[in-house]
């Protein structure tokens, strides 16, 4: 567990800094979040009125959408540049960082598609195996920002190289995503998931746990390549 709190611990010492590198990602998705509850769908509307309901807005998700897409793609990479940057003090500004990660979008995209896919079906196969691809594959960034290979061959690396480490792994990320998961759980069941504070705070209790995660990466990564 001692990766554990290094990682939290690392996290809130640059809290400040870090939360910058995430504020653009989180605004985006509370607004896109916001946009769509602000149509009022629920699962009584015909598919006519839903498109319709849909319709009146769709410049607005469409734009939110590839915003979102592109800035929470950058920033798996520009975590890692972020990382990098305040471990060797720096001066990179946390949207430098990001704006490295949106130079790798493509080969950050394809491979997080990858990613997703692996541990997606993971979950379908009874969840735990969701966590234990998500975590062995969960290097890939640092391989496509650090050492410039593709989406493939960024998750080999990471698959081959998290052999030795893959139980702890697994458990350390069951840990940071089944808060989220969790947080999810308990807005559904009291009845508050549609509201803007649970939006704000789920996507505050989302990145404050997959940062951590990402540096438990990125840690990890390091100590490979000094090793």
């Amino acid at each position: 567990m001692q990766q554990f709190y290094s990682s939290i611990s690392f996290c809130v010492r640059h809290a400040g800094y870090l939360f910058v590198l995430c504020l653009p990602v989180i605004t985006l998705e509370v607004a896109l979040g916001n946009l769509l509850m602000s149509l009022n769908i629920d699962t009584n509307m015909s598919e006519s009125a839903v498109l319709e309901a849909i319709s009146s807005v769709s410049s607005q998700v469409f734009i939110l959408a590839i915003l979102s897409l592109v800035l929470s793609v950058a920033l798996s990479g520009g975590a890692m540049v972020a990382f990098q940057a305040l471990t060797a003090s720096t001066s990179a500004s946390p949207y430098q960082s990001l704006l490295l990660g949106i130079k790798k979008f493509f080969p950050l995209l394809w491979a997080n598609l990858l990613h997703s896919l692996a541990y997606g079906l993971g979950f379908i196969m009874l969840i735990l195996p969701g966590f234990y691809l998500y975590a062995r594959l969960g290097l890939f960034p640092l391989y496509v920002m650090f050492e410039e290979k593709g989406a493939l061959d960024s998750l080999n690396e990471s698959w081959q190289v998290t052999e030795e480490f893959g139980t702890k792994l697994f458990i350390l990320t069951t840990i940071f995503i089944g808060i989220q998961i969790l947080y999810g759980l308990l807005g559904s069941i009291g009845g508050i998931a549609s509201s803007l504070p649970f939006l704000i705070s789920a996507a505050l209790i989302k990145y404050a746990t997959i940062i951590p995660l990402f540096h438990l990466y990125f840690s990890l990564y390091q100590s490979i390549k000094n090793n």
